[in-house]
């Protein structure tokens, strides 16, 4: 009866144990899905109006993808956050392919139109993030997104 009863404690822990090794999002009003609605070139106040481009950010990888069949690939990359989670980075792009990258670099040119300028890294500020809309801006770029 003893070993049924250590028996039971033992499975108890482990499915508690099981439980707590799930990966919470570390900013979850700022991982999701989101529609890129403009940004704004910082060095000539250029804004940009989007046409179905998205970013999903998840806990260690995002996602930039064009939807809209303007030609500017899909990218992922790893993610991060610095200053008490309060800038974003977004580091080492790659070309998306299937369920991971193909080894290539993406090239800048085209991140340029997802608000990015650099395949190595970008830092974004988050500004504002609601979990509805959120603001984000780097070096380069002040980009204006809406929960999707």
């Amino acid at each position: 009866m003893k070993n049924l009863i250590r028996l039971k404690y033992v499975l108890l822990l482990l499915c508690l144990q099981l439980i707590s090794c799930e990966k919470a999002p570390i900013r979850s009003d700022v991982e999701g899905f989101w529609r890129l609605e403009r940004f704004t070139v910082l060095s000539t106040d250029e804004t940009v109006e989007c046409n179905r481009l998205y970013y999903s950010i998840t806990r260690q990888v995002t996602e930039v993808s064009d939807k809209g069949g303007n030609g500017y690939g899909t990218y992922i990359c790893r993610t991060g956050y610095e200053d008490d989670e309060n800038t974003l980075v977004l580091r080492d792009f790659k070309v998306r392919a299937g369920t991971g990258d193909n080894g290539n670099d993406a090239p800048v040119d085209k991140l340029r139109h997802y608000g990015i300028d650099s395949q190595e890294e970008t830092k974004f500020r988050i500004l504002h993030c609601n979990g509805k809309t959120m603001t984000l801006e780097s070096g380069y770029a002040r980009l204006e997104l809406k929960k999707f």
